[in-house]
Order: C-alpha cells, then structure tokens, then sequence
C-alpha cells in the first residue's frame, strides 16, 4: 500500500508500534521525503476488504 501522505509505499516507512496506522508504520525513510508518519489509504478493514 502507498501513504496517502507522501505516497511513496509502506516498505518505505519505519516500524513503528506506536503509529496510529493499520500496518504500524512510522516514518517515510526516503532521504528528501518529509513526512513523518504514514497515513493509511483505508481507514478501517471491512468484510469487503477481507
């Protein structure tokens, strides 16, 4: 999946188990990207999504 922030994927990201996102991503670690917390396309798992 892409961050709907800076759109760069979620393997891009830091692990974070403190992020409010689904998967548990933190920081992109792209070195010109600023953002600084992955921002989940979806925003709840619904039995469609499953």
């Amino acid at each position: 999946m892409n961050c709907k922030r800076c759109h760069h994927t979620d393997e891009a990201h830091t692990q974070n188990d403190d992020s409010n996102s689904i998967i548990k991503a933190g920081k992109c670690q792209i070195p010109t990207c600023t953002c600084q917390q992955y921002l989940d396309p979806i925003q709840k798992i619904d039995e469609e999504l499953l």
